[in-house]
């Protein structure tokens, strides 16, 4: 559900708002690779919203994010790379990512 609500525009910094995001980054850590991949999924859509992508950052996503760029799950992979993408766009969370160490793995998807 929350997959789908993330979708929309009029809901994404709404669930933001209304705490959403401790528990999705949660499962950006689940054993479940598909809990994870819904997660991300989630992170990534989230992330669209310029007002959240400071928020975002801020609650502690770049680790586990970060850690899906080594999945053996391609689409994880793939999931994690666009939500940081976009959550690149903001300059501050640019140089966050950088440090966090998005570098090396990022590289080596290409």
């Amino acid at each position: 559900a929350l997959r789908n609500l993330s979708v929309n525009p009029d809901n994404k910094a709404q669930m933001v708002q209304d705490g959403c995001l401790p528990p999705v980054i949660a499962c950006l850590a689940s054993p479940e690779h598909k809990i994870q991949e819904q997660a991300a999924i989630i992170i990534r859509n989230l992330a669209l919203e310029p007002d959240n992508e400071e928020p975002i950052v801020s609650s502690g996503v770049l680790p586990p994010l970060i850690a899906l760029l080594r999945s053996p799950y391609e689409r994880l992979q793939e999931h994690a790379a666009v939500a940081l993408r976009n959550l690149s766009v903001n300059d501050a969370n640019e140089a966050k990512i950088a440090e966090e160490g998005a570098l090396p793995p990022l590289i080596a998807l290409l």
